[in-house]
């Protein structure tokens, strides 16, 4: 009898182990999922944070990229203006102040291009009395070519060296700036790629 008692007590105890171990595991997966819960939170937190860095970051950043857009304009205008103004002035000494023998400068204009070089000039001049019986009309002179040339390629120069006293402030002058001549406004030739040729010139 005392026997049959003893085995009864033993599977009750193994049924509180399976509890208590059952219990155990619950209360850990508990633990686990209110932990995993919480890291969630300040992760989401964290991210929340982070993205609304991140936003006032891009806003100044939008922010500083058009001020440095406005500034480079406003660089480029005044670079502008200055050579304008540079190239005003220039023009202003040019103009009845340099002569040759046979040519005074009436009128000269300066254009520059996008790489910031001269593209164009067109010198405007004045016969000296010299030169006056020789011309006839509307560009044309009682004179060969070479000697018209020779005497266009000095006024031109005339000016070119002129310029060339500027330095660095003035936009470059090279063999690609196209020199138009005029007499009174009628072309008497131009200058392309560092060479003079006349009105009607094709070699």
């Amino acid at each position: 009898m005392d026997e049959l008692t003893v085995s009864e007590n033993k599977p009750k105890q193994r049924i509180n182990v399976l509890a208590v171990i059952a219990l155990g595991i619950s209360v850990v997966t508990v633990a686990a999922s209110i932990y995993l819960f919480v890291q969630n939170s300040e992760l989401k937190s964290k991210t929340n944070q982070l993205s609304e860095q991140i936003a006032s970051l891009s806003e100044k950043n939008d922010a500083l990229q058009k001020a440095t857009d406005a500034q480079t304009a406003f660089n480029t205008e005044q670079e502008r203006y200055r050579k304008l103004t540079y190239l005003t002035a220039v023009a202003h000494d040019i103009e009845d102040g340099i002569v040759t023998d046979d040519f005074v400068v009436n009128k000269v204009r300066f254009s520059w291009g996008d790489d910031g070089s001269l593209s164009d000039v067109v010198i405007d001049v004045e016969n000296q009395p010299s030169l006056t019986l020789a011309y006839k009309s509307k560009g044309a002179y009682d004179l060969s070519d070479r000697e018209l040339r020779a005497k266009s390629d000095a006024i031109i120069k005339a000016v070119k060296d002129y310029y060339a006293t500027g330095g660095d402030n003035a936009p470059a002058w090279n063999d690609s700036t196209s020199v138009q001549l005029t007499v009174q406004n009628y072309s008497i030739g131009k200058t392309t790629n560092g060479t003079f040729k006349l009105v009607g010139e094709t070699k």
